[in-house]
């Protein structure tokens, strides 16, 4: 149990080494030159998968993996030139945990709100027929799941990091594809430890061009 732990702190050092680099990535490495090619608010659809870690207090239960999926629907409103809120709507899944040691972390479902402040720089231009931003997201959100196969509900909240690679076509100018790779924290009280990350897509629709 002792190692488990041991494990456990070394992942977070890793999580919280990992969200410093990419923060370095977006706002020191790459110029910060504001988008020029589109603008105004934007509503958004995604989904994304990946996988959670989960710990119980309890010296019997050791951590396991969960996989976890999720849909967004989202409203990114413009502050700056590419600086912006962000309100987003979740309904998101967990899998239950593997039976190993004859026990299992069980499945739950549910819905949450996401609020967040984003930020993006546009890379420099090429002969690419894409153009390509580089930004993140980070947040809070606000939690109602229930265990499944049960009517017991639970309330938490969390905060997360969402780096992403967004592409748009100069020739459809308030459409855009995102790649994304979300990173949440929870705060459980009945857990030592909840956190999820994946990968996934975002569609934007643009109210106006720059």
């Amino acid at each position: 149990m002792i190692e488990n732990k041991i494990r456990l702190h070394i992942n977070n050092n890793m999580v919280k080494k990992t969200t410093l680099f990419l923060c370095f990535l977006i706002f020191a490495v790459v110029p910060p030159t504001p988008v020029q090619g589109i603008t105004g608010f934007a509503l958004g659809v995604g989904t994304h998968g990946g996988v959670a870690l989960t710990d119980h207090p309890d010296e019997f239960y050791t951590p396991k993996a969960q996989a976890v999926g999720a849909v967004t629907a989202l409203l990114d409103i413009p502050l700056f030139s590419s600086l912006s809120l962000g309100f987003g709507l979740q309904l998101h899944t967990t899998k239950a945990s593997s039976l190993a040691g004859g026990w299992s972390y069980r499945s739950h479902w549910g819905g949450g709100l996401r609020l967040s402040a984003g930020y993006g720089v546009q890379l420099p231009a090429s002969s690419r027929p894409l153009q390509l931003e580089l930004g993140a997201s980070a947040g809070a959100s606000f939690n109602y799941d229930l265990y499944t196969w049960t009517t017991l509900y639970f309330f938490y909240p969390g905060v997360f990091l969402e780096p992403h690679l967004e592409l748009y076509n100069p020739k459809r100018e308030r459409s855009s594809i995102a790649l994304v790779l979300p990173i949440d924290y929870y705060f459980r009280k009945d857990l030592n430890f909840s956190g999820s990350i994946g990968f996934g897509v975002l569609w934007r629709y643009y109210s106006k061009r720059r």
